[in-house]
């Protein structure tokens, strides 16, 4: 295959699959909300992220402790 033929090839698959998609880029849907709604949204993502976060801690809170426990359990036997 020459090299312009390939070349012409990764052409048009490129444009295909760059125009052929569905997805929408992000510029495009930040155009179409206001910059209060995008606040709104980024802020309750964060606030979950943050409730998750903070679950996580308690878990690793509890299996230190208990991790501790049992060392002290099992020094003594």
């Amino acid at each position: 295959m020459k090299r312009s033929s390939l070349s012409m090839l990764v052409a048009v698959t490129v444009f295909a699959a760059f125009f052929g998609s569905q997805a929408r880029l992000n510029s495009q849907d930040a155009a179409r909300k206001p910059v209060q709604e995008q606040l709104a949204a980024l802020k309750a993502s964060n606030a979950e992220l943050l409730q998750k976060q903070q679950k996580t801690l308690q878990k690793l809170d509890e299996l230190k402790l208990q991790a501790d426990q049992l060392r002290i359990t099992s020094k003594r036997s």
